[in-house]
């Protein structure tokens, strides 16, 4: 007697810290979006709708989707959030609230100029992280540093050793 089981091929929906998203088997701690990426048939067919991108958690407050589901936002999962934050997505502000706080804070200090007793809006900092996120011509934008300058929960790369992603800690 054969027992079939029923394989299972992983949606295009997991995001790298380079910000691809792909079709592995690894499931993620975190959830995100950009926006509707995907077609009727659950394929990607653009890595950005929006300048929102959003990590939030997996639960919340007992809401249900059905992941990609046609004309709805593409839901991508995350390892973790150093490779939410390092693909460029930023905290949900309604279901990581504290989170989100404290993005907003570490953001404030990071650009300075802004009036202290004002707090920075979601959409301020989604409009200022695009093109720090993105490049001209759509391809993620990447910087070069010394080791030693980076601070932990940043993603590097060894092109010596192939194009691996490293997490500094």
């Amino acid at each position: 007697v054969w027992i079939m089981r029923k394989q299972t091929v992983p949606k295009p929906n997991r995001v790298t810290p380079f910000g691809e998203i792909v079709a592995v088997p690894e499931r993620g701690t975190f959830m995100g979006n950009r926006g509707i990426l995907h077609d009727e048939a659950g394929l990607i067919r653009r890595p950005w709708q929006l300048k929102r991108w959003l990590v939030c958690v997996l639960e919340f407050r007992g809401r249900k989707r059905t992941v990609m589901t046609p004309n709805r936002y593409t839901e991508l999962f995350f390892l973790d959030e150093a490779t939410a934050l390092a693909a460029g997505h930023r905290p949900c502000a309604e279901c990581r609230h504290a989170r989100f706080i404290a993005f907003c804070n570490a953001w404030m200090t990071a650009n300075p100029g802004k009036r202290a007793s004002r707090r920075a809006t979601a959409p301020e900092i989604d409009n200022r992280l695009h093109p720090e996120r993105v490049g001209a011509d759509g391809s993620k934008r990447t910087f070069s540093a010394r080791l030693d300058d980076l601070p932990n929960g940043v993603f590097i790369t060894r092109p010596e050793v192939g194009d691996l992603a490293y997490l500094v800690w």
